[in-house]
Order: C-alpha cells, then structure tokens, then sequence
C-alpha cells in the first residue's frame, strides 16, 4: 500500500528543483542571501544538460563587441518570437557571469596575453563563444560542483523525483515527490519553488539529454497554472545514427562547420548550396537542420537514416583544435572522421519555448519561479549558437537573486514555515494501485511508446495528419493506458528497485501529457516559421501568425489554446531592466 511506504517531510525557503546549471546558480544565491534553500534532483548536481553545450557559450567579452550587439543578433536570427526584455536582460547579465565562473575557476581557453579565446558561432558576426575547447559543459559542471561541493549552506536531496506542485489558495506552497534510491515520498513546504529541470527532449526517441530530462518543469507548472509559451519550437541537432556505439550521441555539428565542414546527402551532393547559396553550412542551426530533414524525407538519406558530416578535406591540425573531444569520442568506436564522413540525423537537443517567466524568472502563479530551459520567451522561434547554457546561467542567478530578495523583504529571515505539506489522497490512491497491480501494460514499454510517437511524427517535419495522429495517441495512453500500467516484477525485490520504477512510471505520465501539449502547439500553428516546418503549410504567415502560442489548463485538465502578440524590441544599447537587484 502507498500508505506504507515511508515518507519524508522537508522545510525550506526555497525549493529549487533540478540540477544543472540554472539550479545550480540560483542555489548559490539563495545561499549568499543567506536563505535557506534544498535543491532536489533526480540525479546528482551539478548535472543536467549542461554537459551537452559543447562547442562554448555567447557572451559579448572581445574587443570591437557588446552586449547591444549581441542583443541585435539574436533578435534578427530568433524566428520573431523572442521576449526582448528578455534577451536584453541576458546579453549584459552574461558577461557579468563569466568573470565570476573565471574567478570560480573556470579554465577557459585563453590566447597568448591571457585574454579569452573567443570562436566565431555561425550567426554571430563577432568572435563570442568562451569555451573549453569541445568540452566547455563538461568544464562548466566541474567548476559549478567544486563550488557547490564547498557550500554547507545548500541542503542536497539527490535522486528525488518531484511528482507535483502543492497549490494553496492560488499560492504554490510546496511540492512532493519520490526519493527512489530509497524507495521513499517526500514532502517539501517551501514559500518559493524554482522549477530548473531542463527540457523535454527526454519525449524523443533520438536526443542528447540524459534520460531523466523529461519535461518535468514544463508539466509542473503547467498543471500549477502557468501558462506555457511556444512550446512547438524545438531545437534538433544532427546527432548520431552510426555505428550502433555512436547512436544518439550529438557530435558538436558547430565545430566540425567552424573546422571546415561540408554536409552531403547519399549522393555526394554539397546539398546546402541547394538550400541556401549564400550561407550554405554557415546557415542557421534550424536551416541547416530543416535541409537535413528534407534530404531524409525525399529518400537522399544513407543506409541507416542519415546525411553525412564530413571533414575528410580538412587539415587533421584544424580537426584536433576544434573537435578534438569528438575525434576521440569516434575513433574509440572505429571511425576516423579525418578519413570517413560520419552519418548524422536530427535529435531533439533543447527546447525554445517553456513557462512564461519575467525577467526575474517569476511565473504569473505565486510562488513559482522558472529558468534555464523550463522559462520560455528567450529563445523565441530559433536559437542562435552559444544561446542555451549562456541564458541558463543568467536566469537562474537572476530567479534565486530575486526569489530570496522576496523572502528577506518580508522579514522573515529563516524562510522557513510551520505547516507540513501533504501528498493528495487521490494520489497516494493512484500510487497504492500501481504498486499492487500485476497486470496491464509496462511502464517501460509506455514511455518508448510515447518517445516514439514524438520521434515519428513530432520531428523536424510535421503536418497536420501526423500531429493528430500523435495527439490521439497521447490522449489515448493518458485515458487507457495509464490506468492500468504496472511496473516490472523486479520493482518488488527492494526498495531502491521499487523506487527507480515508480518514478520512471511517474515520468510516463509526464511524457504524455508533453505529448499532447506539444502536438496541441504544433498542430495550431499553421505556417512554418523558425524551428517549426509544416509539409502542409510550408510558408511563414505575418498576416496570421507573427503571435506566440500559449497554453494554458482549463476546466478538468483541458488544454486551452490562445495567441499573444509579439513583443517588440526598444532600443538596444540601454541597460537591462532590473539592473538594480541587490548583487546586480
């Protein structure tokens, strides 16, 4: 019974939820507030997608640049759906960031004088990517624990999956959850919640992601009440199809173009200069991705599914400065990209879209603040390289800066609260079921089958036959499947087994209900625009669509659809709003 497993009842005054990079900040400055703050996790922390940012991240540091001009950038190749106040507030909050990852110790590249070593990003007209060589995420997490590991004042809670929001009187007040490396639920009453749990790429059967991104914040704080803004706009990458020991791995596709690359279809053709004559492999990233894309669907694709990456012509010089990580990371599987095109397809990597969130990540639900991948409005419709791991970094100091400025403004200098949270009887019910039953569908068989319905029919290339056939099938699984899904026979051998189980279970309920609000987005959006290409509707439509899409939850769970006008941009070389935040 639910009832017996053991629960564990938490405290705080601010509940990050998530691990990687964004919670990782904002736990340090609710720690230099002096604030007490836990950050739960389903892995360790620091750890999350930071890993994935290979290549390096923007920010405007070299002679001749600005955060004005970055800013400039990024709106003009964003798809026309970014928040500027947004961007705005990351371009300069960046540069602040990476003098003090420096002097965290940070070992980016440097040049001869000891000033950075920026890459040029396609898309970018400046040098502007600090990096560690093709490991900068690798490096950034490193630098991020050493700093976290040192930090007694923030309370871990590794390997805990959060299940739900608690709402009270329109307030979230907490969230409950399982810790499955014990087999036990926790409770958390927290006065702020900062949900930084990644994306959704974990909802495609190809992705870079670790396997427990699975769009958690996005459910969150949907079922909470916030809405989500452009949420059909993914970010896919030219990821691996072979060999087998490479597949899914994302290859750093900036650094083989930066190195030299050329992109060919099963013919030998140099097929971007088709697509784009004058860009060609310096396209943006959702071009580039949408030619590859369209290369696979028109049957130019090689045997297992793929175009190819190749930087046979290119010096191996060139090849070890710039992707000396990736040669590595394939000559250990037996291919020598210096000798042998390597065969790639398009994985969901990140994101665009995600919770509505101010410039402080503060949601329109009390209580509730977002950042990193789970905010939206930051990327709009396309990102440019060196985006992602740079805006998480800025959002996620921002949303601990200010959620614990809110708490201190109070003057209640603990945080912490009296009443103890609770877990909703309909769901202890629900859990009690799961654990009993010994019949009815897998959880594991559920979750590929919701990862293989956004693979085959959510992609690069969508059209309104596939996303209704992908939205029937998640409203199916949600409404048969769920009810009865069960959990492996070995869920009963111990604790720590039952636990993994329940919250990979618990996770398919997420899958699929990302599922029908990503296929509810991208089937509204009639036109191609950005990220999101429709077979059926292959041109980008001002008249109709220059709007972001916004889900909200209506009566029931029912997903509400509605448009927002975009945001427009006011003069770029004033300063960001919210400059004056205490530390800013």
């Amino acid at each position: 019974m639910a009832s017996e497993i053991p629960t564990e009842q938490h405290e705080t005054g601010v509940l990050i939820v998530g691990g990687g990079a964004a919670g990782t900040m904002a736990a340090f400055e609710c720690a230099e507030a002096g604030v007490p703050v836990i950050q739960a996790t389903k892995g360790r922390a620091t750890s999350g997608t930071t890993t994935v940012a290979r290549g390096g991240f923007a920010a405007a540091m070299g002679e001749g640049d600005s955060p004005g001009l970055h800013l400039e950038e990024i709106l003009q190749y964003g798809g026309d759906l970014i928040d500027p106040e947004l961007a705005r507030t990351w371009v300069y909050g960046i540069v602040e960031v990476v003098n003090d990852l420096r002097r965290w110790g940070a070992e980016f590249v440097t040049g001869d004088g000891g000033g950075l070593d920026l890459k040029m990003f396609p898309s970018h007209t400046r040098p502007r990517a600090v990096h560690h060589y093709d490991t900068t995420g690798n490096m950034v997490t490193k630098t991020l624990s050493r700093k976290l590991r040192a930090d007694a004042r923030i309370d871990q809670h590794p390997h805990t999956a959060i299940v739900d929001l608690i709402v009270e009187d329109g307030r979230v007040a907490g969230a409950w959850g399982v810790n499955y490396s014990r087999g036990a639920l926790v409770t958390y009453r927290a006065r702020e919640v900062i949900l930084c749990t990644g994306g959704g790429s974990g909802l495609f059967y190809v992705n870079d992601n670790p396997p427990q991104v699975t769009g958690d914040g996005y459910v969150l704080g949907f079922r909470a009440g916030a809405p989500l803004v452009g949420i059909e706009m993914i970010d896919f990458q030219a990821m691996c199809c072979a060999p087998e020991e490479l597949f899914g791995f994302a290859p750093h596709p900036t650094g083989f173009i930066n190195a030299g690359a050329v992109f060919r279809n099963r013919e030998g053709e140099e097929f971007l200069k088709r697509y784009f004559p004058g860009t060609a492999e310096k396209s943006t990233r959702s071009e580039v991705i949408l030619a590859m894309a369209k290369e696979i669907h028109a049957g130019r694709a090689g045997l297992t599914g793929g175009i190819f990456m190749d930087v046979t012509r290119v010096p191996a010089e060139v090849i070890q400065k710039q992707i000396p990580h990736v040669h590595k990371t394939c000559l250990a599987r037996g291919i020598d990209i210096a000798k042998t095109p390597l065969e790639v397809a398009p994985g969901s990597h990140t994101w665009l879209g995600g919770l509505r969130i101010d410039i402080d990540g503060r949601t329109p639900v009390p209580g509730l603040w977002a950042a990193g991948e789970t905010g939206g409005g930051i990327h709009g419709g396309n990102r440019i390289g060196g985006s992602a791991l740079s805006a998480s970094l800025v959002f996620g100091r921002r949303a601990g800066r200010a959620a614990s400025a809110g708490i201190l403004a109070e003057g209640i200098s603990s945080g912490t609260v009296e009443t103890k949270a609770s877990i909703p009887e309909k769901e202890r019910a629900w859990l009690a079921d799961l654990l009993e039953r010994r019949e009815g569908p897998l959880q594991a068989g559920l979750r590929m089958r919701c990862r293989m319905l956004a693979h085959e029919k959510m992609g690069p290339i969508r059209e309104a036959r596939g996303l209704s056939e992908a939205l029937a099938g998640y409203e199916r699984i949600e409404r048969e499947e769920i009810p009865r899904m069960c959990l492996a026979d070995e869920a009963r051998a111990s604790d720590k087994i039952r636990g993994q189980e329940l919250e990979s279970a618990l996770s398919v309920r997420n899958l699929a209900l990302l599922g029908r609000l990503l296929a509810t987005a991208a089937l509204r959006r009639e036109e191609s625009r950005g990220a999101h290409y429709r077979l059926d509707f292959p041109e980008r439509d001002d008249a109709r669509w220059c709007a972001v899409t916004r889900l909200e939850r209506g009566e029931g769970g029912r997903i509400e659809f509605r448009t927002d006008p975009v945001q427009q941009a006011g003069p770029v070389e004033t300063a960001p709003p919210g400059a004056g935040l205490p530390g800013g």
